[in-house]
């Protein structure tokens, strides 16, 4: 219940379905002046959120913009998923935006900073539950010439909490005892760490594709011009807030039985 939740609140919490909701309320409004004020409103959003230096300044202030030195190697990594799928016409993998991922943990294992590679990501479909990415990604690796006992699929979760959960599953049937890397986007590192780090389970991580500049941008474009890139920006910085704001709930066991509170608060505070 708790993954069908997300998915109906990932789509609600789209900075453009706000705005678009916003726009549809002025249309179907009768009072002028309510028209007039939800109109300015929706536009003064759609402007913010399309703002290349706004959403900048807030990635840099939720991204952790450090290097990633690593001093020791690791006896297992664990790359997120989202960032791969395979091809419904060709059957081949295909890849994604936050493919940075993938393309960095594999630099750490020719490298030999970590000794063997768990792709963890599942199906993330609500109606197609078959095609999983990490099995995708792993004929992908095969294909490029890595041995299969480098590259395992851990195929089973459908979001970061179940990431954790079945990666060190896996780990655990290996017989590994040291901390695992992390592998994932710098702007989801916040919320992998609340999943990965518990009282049993300790994890290192190392950051990729960031979306920020890591400086501060002060050009007219970025401050006047209007950015689609901006708006999905900020679309994933949303998701991981809420995300990460949902999960440290669940974690302090305030929501167990009843997932649709948070659903309902939702709806009580934007909608309403």
């Amino acid at each position: 219940m708790f993954f069908y939740l997300s998915k109906i609140l990932l789509f609600l919490i789209k900075p453009l379905v706000w705005v678009v909701f916003i726009y549809l309320r002025s249309v179907f409004t009768k009072d002028e002046l309510k028209r007039k004020r939800r109109l300015i409103i929706a536009t003064i959003l759609l402007f913010l959120f399309s703002n290349n230096f706004l959403v900048n300044e807030l990635a840099m202030l939720y991204e952790n913009h450090s290097t990633n030195p690593l001093d020791s190697t690791y006896d297992v990594g664990i790359v997120l998923g989202g960032f791969a799928a395979k091809d419904k016409n060709t059957g081949e993998t295909v890849f994604y935006d936050a493919s940075d991922r993938f393309l960095q943990a594999l630099k750490l294992l020719k490298q030999g900073k970590i000794k063997r590679l768990i792709v963890s990501s599942g199906s993330t479909s609500i109606l197609n539950n078959i095609d999983k990415e990490a099995d995708a990604v792993k004929r992908y690796c095969k294909s490029i010439g890595i041995a299969d006992s480098l590259v395992i699929a851990e195929s089973h979760s459908r979001n970061t909490l179940e990431n954790a959960t079945f990666s060190f599953k896996t780990i655990d049937s290996l017989g590994i005892k040291t901390k695992p890397l992390v592998i994932t986007s710098a702007w989801h590192i916040p919320r992998a760490k609340l999943c990965f780090n518990n009282d049993k389970h300790k994890s290192d991580y190392y950051a990729t594709n960031y979306i920020g500049s890591g400086k501060r941008e002060l050009t007219i474009e970025n401050l006047l011009a209007p950015s689609t890139s901006a708006l999905y920006k900020l679309e994933l910085l949303v998701k991981e807030w809420v995300g990460y704001g949902v999960y440290l709930v669940k974690r302090q066991g305030l929501i167990v039985n009843n997932e649709y509170l948070f659903v309902n608060c939702y709806w009580l505070i934007v909608i309403r």
